[in-house]
């Protein structure tokens, strides 16, 4: 949830000093518990 919720910030331009300058969607990814499970996602700041 950490790679979610920093690329919900970015896209929102309130991830502070970590901020990505113009940022509009970010795509993010993950995978965990052995390999059991894995994640994309694709957010933006515009609504579809």
């Amino acid at each position: 949830m950490l790679r979610f919720a920093e690329a919900a910030l970015q896209v929102r331009g309130l991830a502070g000093e970590h901020q990505i300058d113009g940022a509009r969607r970010a795509l993010g990814h993950a995978y965990g518990g052995g390999a059991q499970y894995f994640a994309m996602w694709v957010v933006g700041s515009a609504k579809p």
